[in-house]
């Protein structure tokens, strides 16, 4: 399948869509408790200032934003190998079976059994194929037809 962007365009485009539906489902989240921002407050003491104890009343700036750069990278990262996979997917079947198992793999592996995290990713994994969806319609007739091959 031929795409007119290049690789990393769509992976960044893909990558920062799937990162923003996460980071607004758990700031929704946050301030339903009355809590802006502790999520990733407190996710960036834990991984990255290695606090075993991080300060859940309060919050540390340095951390959000920190856990912020790190969580669209890390989105960026994913959609990169998701985008070189929707891209073979059209001419190989088995990548459309590899797409989902990838997709439960996520779901499934998701670094804390909670709820919102298992929402969070279905709700990433929505927006980005919704993405994949409408940049290639070819993809999506092929998957129609025969969605794991024949």
């Amino acid at each position: 399948m031929r795409s007119p962007h290049p690789l990393l365009t769509e992976a960044t485009d893909a990558g920062f869509l799937g990162g923003t539906a996460v980071a607004v489902w758990f700031l929704l989240l946050d301030l339903v408790r009355g809590h802006p921002l502790r999520t990733p407050s407190v996710l960036g003491q834990i991984f990255l200032l290695g606090r075993e104890h991080p300060d859940v009343q309060g919050m540390d700036f340095g951390a959000i934003v920190g856990y912020t750069a790190v969580h669209f990278f890390a989105f960026v990262l994913f959609a990169l190998v998701v985008t070189a996979l929707v891209r073979l997917a059209v001419d190989h079947p088995v990548i459309r079976f590899a797409l989902l198992v990838l997709a439960v793999a996520v779901e499934v592996g998701a670094l804390f059994p909670l709820w919102t995290v298992l929402a969070a990713n279905l709700l990433a994994l929505g927006v980005m194929a919704a993405y994949y969806w409408r940049r290639y319609p070819e993809f999506g007739a092929i998957f129609r037809t025969e969605p794991l091959g024949t």
